[in-house]
């Protein structure tokens, strides 16, 4: 599996990375924002640009204890690498995106 960096290029690889079988059902995206008014909206079209058959009846959302941030947790169906990358760097160009696992 190669690695993302912020910019949504593939990094080098690394010899002990998990490897990944694609399609990869139940792969999990995780995103930190801050709490900005319509971000679910947008995080979740982006996703399903990449990600069209994306189930959004499964996510779940967690507040930070000072409700400045927000996390949502996706389950795609993960075709490639380059899928991946391109949806991490479409994610991250959403302004209040702090972070994508």
């Amino acid at each position: 599996m190669a690695l993302i960096t912020k910019h949504g290029d593939q990094a080098e690889q690394v010899a002990d990375a998990p490897k990944i079988e694609f399609p990869c059902d139940n792969y999990v995206i995780k995103v930190v924002s801050l709490d900005a008014e319509g971000i679910h909206t947008e995080i979740t079209e982006c996703l399903l640009c990449h990600a069209p058959e994306m189930n959004t009846t499964a996510e779940k959302s967690n507040r930070s204890s000072k409700g400045k941030f927000v996390s949502f947790s996706f389950r795609i169906v993960a075709q490639s690498e380059e899928q991946l990358a391109a949806l991490h760097r479409d994610l991250m160009a959403i302004e209040p995106v702090k972070m994508v696992l």
